[in-house]
């Protein structure tokens, strides 16, 4: 039923003989009316969903009305499913007529992605498609053929073919690896196939003339006039769709011939499995980006140009166009009578959800934020695996298997300075190879069971920090207590380094820095070994027999770098040395292998494209929390996810800022490693700061990839029970708050007491802050025992055993006080609450939804005859009534005028 500016048309069924509305077909029917309705405003259209199964629901793109006396176009778009079970649930609608200037867009209206591929996928077509909408069946069939052809022939060109040594490899997930000429080659093979099916075929077969076999013949004619007469481009299309099949089956024989039977099975196979993958997968993202991209990206720069032109040319928008039928001309003109009517369907107040609409867009709005965080985790997590490199574990273990053996042996200060002297010079400094001859200058910068390159000499480096306990210095200088190693005159020497006597060159050592550390000098000594294994065994026994390092004062540190010209990784090996009470060593080695980044290979411009993507959607997630908090304002920290989104943001700025000190540290390493002369063996090179950098941004880059990953459940808040867990962070801040106030009183309290009954005889007492991290390993449950029990007893056996065992019972009660009061405030808030954020109506559309999607009917809501009528039953209920009068008073009007008719042709004239 069509409304104009100046009346109806009466209603009128568009399928009388009950035939089935085919799918993606365009259907054609003839409305005559009595007299003009004037300009039209709106279409009303219903189902009555009388099929059966697939048949039940309509799915309307548009409707196009064209006035044959005006010739004027007026389009209506719809994109909807009149269906008691899809979309909505409602099986009538009111379309407005589309503004002049936006009848033209239809084009680029963005429907559903079921309708894209009923009419835009060619195997899809052929089996769902009935073939009525200027694009038969047997047409869609014989470009499937080609395209088959084109993809075999374009597969065999391809097979085989490498990039050579740059071959990059994308993805290897043991079963399936993507290298860049497979990509090469799919790229290459939809290019051969989209250039003559979508670009040639497919246009050329829809540029038919329309079928109009559905129109009756006593109605309607199509001109035969020489001036309507188009090109043949059916005719075309189908020689050059043969031709293609056949050319390609031909050099597919060839390309097989050619292969062999081995060859040609593997290639046959591997033809398949990408058919299939581009088919199924592929070809249905490409055709809904490209419906996106026009209906979202072109439709707007068109519209805007377009409307310049015609304001620059003066067009106007509203100009008549010819109908599609050709130019129609009417031969009977009576007015016929009506088919049987069908009336508008019953409204019920279960037919749909009444927020349906906005919870569609609240969907979509998850869907979007999903899609979002799905693709910003996996780009990072992507990030993080292309970073890291699978020979490094390899290396490192090579390198500590060969220069490391026997470190853990190590117990004693005078086994430290032996196994360093013996065992790590001689295998740093190899003389001889496995065949027992002397090595050339050159391969004894390898160590001995590697294949990594020494770079520069093996550094040895002091630091000098003389402790300000004052226990530990009134025991030292009475020479003894802790430490009875130490004499006056290595105490003397210590004191003179730290007034800066010796912190000078000397020939063999050189001082790179004095710095101040905790309030405390420190000298930083460095000393270069020779690069022959029996003198820096030397000069390694000279500097323990010249007590170079002393007890407590100093740490000595061995640095040394190397390359591994294979893998192109570089490795730092630091191992710490530490006097302990008694003659004992801490001996610590630790091995870090690494890649000095920079964007140099084809690898590293495939990352910095995933670089880039993570970048952008770190400004567009910026922008939308930016948008939330001016729309919510202070509410918005309220929420627990919210904040949780925030903490995101935090760890991927610290992901980019680490990423690029990294950058900035490894170049400058690199520049080091070019400036230097002799392959780097002269000098020392310090790429230390390389290795931290690079391993504190896969340490930030996990803990972002962890944080992104939990944040999915924001947009999985579709269960009650699990809303009611995610509810207990934002319950429990303000006990959290209150017992952290409590506990940090109670450890100022106790802080002050232990300093002032244990500061004087133990050293974790002998501060406030040594005595915070002992406290704080009390309350995690540390032991009232060994050592730490005895120098308690030691000082006061009442006051020490007292102290521990009140501190502990406090700390227990007031935690133990806290969890049960969290616990029981949150399942009273969770039983009585109703702001859980829970959204169990969308969980049940989406669920509806995939039931559909399998062709099962959605669960019917009950209806409450106690709730109030909603705004769509009424809206529903005046449409029908009105159709309803209408049409009685259509009726009645007709059998007035029967009446009247007789009433005349009956009566007689006495003036006759």
């Amino acid at each position: 039923m069509i409304t104009g500016s100046e009346g109806r048309t009466a209603m009128v069924t568009l399928t009388p003989a009950g035939s089935t509305l085919a799918r993606g077909d365009d259907t054609y029917h003839i409305m005559t009316t009595p007299a003009s309705i004037g300009e039209l405003q709106s279409v009303q259209v219903w189902h009555d969903s009388s099929g059966k199964g697939a048949m039940e629901s309509l799915f309307i793109d548009n409707i196009t009305v064209w006035d044959m006396q005006t010739s004027q176009r007026f389009l209506f778009p719809c994109s909807t499913w009149l269906s008691t079970h899809k979309g909505d649930g409602r099986t009538i609608r009111t379309l407005k007529v589309a503004p002049e200037g936006e009848k033209w867009l239809s084009q680029y209206t963005l429907p559903t992605f079921s309708y894209l591929l009923y009419d835009d996928h060619l195997l899809l077509s052929v089996m769902c498609n009935s073939g009525v909408r200027h694009f038969s069946r047997a047409q869609r069939l014989v470009c499937c053929l080609t395209q088959i052809t084109l993809w075999m022939v374009g597969s065999a060109m391809w097979y085989g073919v490498t990039a050579g040594t740059d071959d990059v490899l994308f993805l290897d997930l043991g079963v399936f690896t993507l290298r860049l000429s497979e990509l090469l080659g799919t790229a290459a093979t939809s290019f051969m196939v989209f250039l003559p099916v979508y670009a040639i075929l497919v246009p050329m077969f829809r540029k038919q003339l329309p079928l109009v076999d559905q129109i009756h013949s006593g109605v309607l004619k199509t001109p035969t006039s020489l001036s309507t007469w188009r090109f043949t481009y059916t005719t075309v299309a189908w020689i050059l769709a043969t031709l293609t099949s056949v050319c390609s089956s031909f050099f597919v024989i060839v390309y097989s011939l050619q292969f062999g039977a081995g060859r040609s099975q593997a290639w046959l196979k591997e033809f398949f499995l990408t058919f299939l993958f581009s088919t199924f997968l592929l070809e249905p993202v490409k055709i809904f980006l490209a419906a996106y991209t026009k209906a979202v990206i072109i439709a707007p720069i068109v519209c805007s140009v377009t409307s310049c032109v015609r304001n620059v040319w003066g067009m106007k928008t509203g100009e008549k166009q010819q109908s599609p039928i050709g130019i129609i001309r009417k031969k009977n003109k009576n007015y016929g009578a009506p088919e049987p009517r069908v009336l508008p369907p019953v409204p019920k107040k279960t037919d749909h959800d009444p927020n349906w609409t906005e919870r569609m867009t609240a969907g979509r709005n998850i869907l979007v934020t999903l899609m979002i965080l799905l693709i910003f985790t996996g780009n990072a997590f992507y990030i993080g695996v292309l970073d890291f490199d699978r020979h490094a574990y390899h290396v490192r273990t090579s390198l500590e298997n060969s220069l490391l053996s026997g470190s853990d042996e190590v117990t004693t200060a005078d086994d430290a300075w032996e196994w360093l002297s013996s065992e790590l010079m001689s295998s740093l400094h190899p003389e001889r190879g496995y065949s027992g001859k002397k090595l050339r200058w050159l391969d004894k910068q390898f160590p001995t069971g590697t294949n990594a390159f020494r770079i520069g000499p093996v550094r040895l480096e002091r630091t000098t920090i003389y402790p300000d306990d004052p226990t530990d210095i009134d025991l030292e200088l009475r020479g003894h207590g802790l430490y009875p190693e130490l004499m006056n005159k290595q105490i003397d020497a210590v004191q003179d380094r730290l007034s800066e006597r010796n912190c000078s060159y000397n020939g063999t050592a050189r001082i790179f820095v004095d710095i101040v550390r905790n309030g405390s000098s420190a000298c930083i000594t460095t000393v270069d070994l020779p690069r022959d294994a029996g003198q820096a065994a030397a000069m390694i026994g000279l500097l323990q027999q010249n007590n170079w390092i002393l007890m407590v004062s100093d740490t000595l540190i061995l640095r040394a770098n190397f390359y591994h010209p294979d893998v192109k990784l570089f490795s730092t090996m630091v191992i710490t040395l530490q006097y302990l009470p008694g003659g004992a060593a801490y001996l610590q080695p630790n091995i870090q292998t690494f890649r000095l980044f920079q964007y140099e290979t084809t690898d590293d411009f495939v990352q910095m494209c995933f670089h880039i993507l993570f970048l952008f959607f770190f400004v567009y997630n910026v922008l939308r929390e930016i948008g939330n908090i001016r729309m919510s304002g202070r509410l918005y920290f309220g929420s627990f996810w919210n904040i949780l989104i925030l903490c995101n943001i935090g760890l991927s700025t610290a992901v980019i800022v680490t990423f690029g000190l990294r950058y900035i540290r490894a170049a400058a390493a690199l520049g080091d490693v070019q400036r230097v002369k002799g392959l780097g063996i002269e000098e020392f090179i310090d790429i230390s700061s390389a290795s931290q950098w690079d391993t504190t941004f896969k340490s930030v880059l996990s803990f972002s990839i962890f944080i992104s990953t939990f944040c999915i459940l924001r947009v999985l808040n579709f269960s009650r029970s699990v809303a009611t867990v995610f509810a207990l962070p934002r319950l429990i801040y303000r006990e959290a708050l209150g017992y952290a106030v409590y506990m940090l009183v109670i450890i100022v309290a106790y802080g002050f007491c232990g300093i002032l009954i244990f500061g004087k005889h133990m050293k974790s007492f002998s501060t406030f802050k040594e005595t915070s991290y002992v406290l704080f390993e009390m309350g995690l449950g540390r032991p009232f025992g060994d050592v730490f029990a005895d120098d308690m007893k030691r000082v006061d056996r009442v006051m020490g055993p007292l102290y521990f065992s009140t501190f502990v019972l406090v700390f227990i009660t007031y935690l133990m006080n806290l969890v049960v009061g969290m616990l029981c405030n949150w399942l009273s808030y969770c039983q009585t609450s109703d702001d859980i954020e829970a959204d169990t109506a969308m969980a049940d559309y989406f669920w509806n939804s995939f039931r559909s999607l399998l062709g099962m009917r959605h669960e019917s809501q009950d209806p409450d005859d106690e709730a109030p009528l909603p705004e769509y039953f009424m809206n529903e209920t005046f449409q029908r009534t009105d159709a309803v009068l209408q049409e009685v008073d259509r009726v009645t009007d007709l059998m007035y005028k029967f009446e009247c008719k007789e009433r005349g042709s009956t009566s007689t004239d006495p003036y006759a």
